[in-house]
């Protein structure tokens, strides 16, 4: 288990929606978000949002130039639908890329998304594991009642689907329609 640091964070000043992970992946620590190519984060939303060109890339395709291009498809399409994205976890002990062996963890300033995204709208959580750790950052690290109100009023209290492979209670088609019921893209 060795201590790490998150260097990720995609914030724009007209950021609407903000998905809050836990902590990167080892695959995702020194490129993007969810670059794990078994992580369905980015098949989901290409499907919720018929956009094909933010999917991994295939094993035969991958090249520094190929990945450079497609995590900027993936920052023109994050900020074409106004998502931003961030993790709950700013530093911790980890092993690996495994969640549940977290320990030690210092979090992220998500007070700051108030003055950061004054457009924000909904902050969503990629996982149980990620929405666990908000309520421990609200619980022990927040004492200013008008900004936890704030994220009270903003917070999705139900967590996404995990996009993780590693979540196989659920099929991709099932997170696929969840994610998409809670991201309000289905009337």
């Amino acid at each position: 288990m060795t201590q790490e640091e998150n260097k990720l964070k995609y914030i724009e000043k007209d950021t609407k929606i903000v998905i809050l992970g836990t902590f990167p992946s080892e695959a995702s620590r020194d490129t993007f978000f969810y670059h794990k190519s078994t992580n369905q984060f980015w098949t989901i939303l290409s499907k919720l949002y018929n956009c094909n060109d933010i999917c991994h890339l295939q094993k035969n395709e991958i090249s520094k130039d190929k990945e450079k291009q497609l995590i900027d498809r993936r920052i023109k399409f994050l900020t074409k639908h106004q998502i931003g994205l961030w993790d709950v976890i700013d530093k911790c002990d980890i092993d690996k890329s495994k969640d549940s062996s977290i320990k030690n963890p210092s979090y992220n300033d998500l007070a700051s998304l108030k003055t950061e995204c004054p457009k924000l709208e909904h902050i969503y959580f990629s996982s149980k594991k990620a929405f666990q750790f908000y309520q421990k950052y609200l619980h022990d690290n927040l004492k200013d009642s008008a900004i936890k109100t704030w994220l009270e009023n903003v917070v999705i209290k139900e967590a996404l689907p995990s996009p993780s492979s590693a979540n196989a209670r659920m099929t991709l088609e099932q997170k696929q329609k969840r994610w998409g019921e809670l991201l309000g893209l289905f009337n």
